[in-house]
């Protein structure tokens, strides 16, 4: 099982790609016609509907006329059992396609929650209209109510993709001691979730503690303000980078309105003063991604009749894959670069997700032994980030941390009816990075219990992280299929991201009102 485990992580290394919030699978670099002009799916596919039920088709089926044709086989809501055949499922009444494996994951099983299916208890009109998307996402009580602390595994959009992510966290432990975290999946995903776990870091006094770049945890401290900020634009965005309060710094209108193919992207240049002696610095970044990428995804990957078989299609070849891999990381994410030492990028941070902001530290060198200046070029396809705050940490540790397990997983409303109840399906599944998955549908949420090491207790000096593992699939929505907003085959380079970026700019007021509205709720 672990050789499997380490050749997934490997794997995901090697294909570290993907448009932030919420994508499934890869995308072959090479034009390929899979069924655009016909309609044909040649892929499994799961059709969920507005009433709850979900039709399999195992073979494929084909889209004409406003609706998805083959054999189908009907499943009612809560039972995966008895069904109907059925040839015919108008688009109107889809709510999204799920693709799946026509033969189970290798070396692979799931647990399912016995939260079971929500779809028809969360509410028809809501599922109808939604178009949030995300990965999961945790709730955690702060001591006044639940707030959003993450969004999870981003950029894990298929099982080969599957790997870990570490974020901080702000909790507030009971009277009993123990710290209670709420899973949530509010999108219309279908989550395999692996493992999660906290991590306990005891810090020093004034230091701050979040991943770096890499996922690895960061202790921080001589944290100080930047003496210059500039865009692209060239204008001064100092004080909106200065701190966490909600002003955020978004690229230039006027700049985006001009960037095209061959010039996509907008800068920040920042600078320190006065710095300690030293080798190294970061930089400490509050910042979540624009809707832009979604567009990129919506719009753009799955906005063919195409979509399906892309998405199961995709990772059988390995070296277009790679090529797709190749084309993300040199165009998205964030790009930087130290004035003075060397042309060449110094660090790479990827997508973080458009829902939860995220705490990252991005390590950096300094332009020579104790220089006391540093300038840095933080490049970016432009309006791709929203950034709280940035600000440069001289002083940089790596401190060790404490596992804490979940302990028990409490289901408020089972599917099924009755009071909440202890899952012990889902906690064996959450346990351990091994073979077992915590499958999840749109609506389904669940409480996670860890009770940290009495030590932990009342010791303010404490950051608790989480620590999850896992993978997703996106569903495509009946309306995407209904009206495709492309007809021939998605192909990855600065064409597409330009096409992305115009979409986004003629909507962008209204898809944000919208997308920040439209979570699916959950019971």
């Amino acid at each position: 099982m672990r050789s499997l485990l380490t050749s997934r992580i490997i794997f995901s290394f090697l294909l570290a790609t993907t448009i932030a919030g919420c994508v499934t699978r890869v995308w072959t670099t090479a034009p390929r016609r899979v069924g655009i002009a016909d309609g044909t799916i040649n892929s499994p596919i799961k059709v969920h509907m507005r009433d709850g039920s979900t039709v399999v088709f195992t073979r494929g089926a084909h889209l004409s006329n406003g609706a998805v044709l083959g054999i189908g086989q009907a499943y009612p809501l809560l039972d995966d059992v008895n069904f109907k055949l059925r040839e015919r499922v108008p688009l109107d009444s889809v709510v999204g396609v799920e693709t799946f494996e026509g033969k189970a994951l290798l070396a692979q099983s799931t647990a399912l929650s016995i939260a079971g299916t929500a779809l028809g208890a969360v509410g028809l009109a809501a599922l109808a209209i939604a178009i949030f998307g995300s990965c999961p996402t945790i709730y955690a009580d702060t001591g006044a109510n639940a707030t959003l602390q993450a969004e999870g595994f981003s950029y894990a959009i298929a099982p080969l993709l599957e790997h870990r992510d570490i974020d901080a966290l702000n909790v507030h432990m009971d009277a009993d001691g123990i710290i209670r975290l709420e899973l949530r999946n509010e999108a219309l995903e279908t989550h395999f979730i692996n493992n999660i776990e906290l991590l306990a870091v005891s810090r020093t006094p004034g230091a701050l503690v979040i991943p770096d770049q890499s996922g690895t945890i960061a202790m921080l401290s001589d944290i100080r303000e930047l003496s210059a900020a500039h865009d692209r634009s060239g204008r001064d965005v100092r004080a909106a980078l200065a701190k966490i309060d909600g002003e955020l710094f978004a690229s230039a209108p006027a700049l985006v309105d001009r960037a095209h193919v061959g010039d996509l992207d907008d800068w920040l240049d920042i600078e320190a003063d006065n710095l300690p002696p030293g080798d190294s610095v970061a930089v400490v970044m509050k910042l979540r991604n624009s809707l832009l990428n979604t567009v990129l995804l919506y719009d753009g990957i799955l906005g063919g009749a195409d979509a399906a078989d892309w998405l199961t299609s995709g990772l059988q070849n390995i070296a277009t894959a790679l090529d797709v891999s190749r084309w993300y990381t040199r165009t998205m994410g964030m790009h930087l670069t130290v004035d003075g030492a060397g042309n060449t990028e110094h660090a790479r941070l990827g997508d973080v997700g458009p829902i939860a902001f995220r705490e990252v530290a991005v390590m950096l060198p300094r332009s020579s032994h104790n220089a006391r200046h540093i300038k840095v070029r933080l490049r970016f396809v432009a309006d791709d980030w929203r950034i709280d705050r940035a600000v440069i940490a001289a002083g940089v540790a790596r401190p060790s941390s404490r596992v804490i397990p979940v302990a028990r997983v409490i289901v408020p409303t089972p599917a099924r009816g009755g009071p909440a109840a202890v899952d012990s399906a889902a906690l064996r599944a959450l346990r351990d990075a091994d073979d077992k998955y915590l499958q999840t549908v749109p609506g389904q949420r669940m409480t996670l219990e860890f009770k940290p090491d009495a030590r932990l207790r009342g010791d303010t000096a404490v950051t608790y992280l989480i620590a999850w593992q896992g993978w997703y699939r996106e569903w495509i929505r009946g309306d995407w299929l209904a009206h495709p907003t492309r007809a021939e085959p998605w192909v990855p380079g600065d064409s597409a991201v330009s096409i992305a970026l115009s979409r986004w700019r003629s909507k962008r007021e209204g898809l944000e009102r919208a997308f920040y509205s439209s979570r699916i709720p959950v019971r």
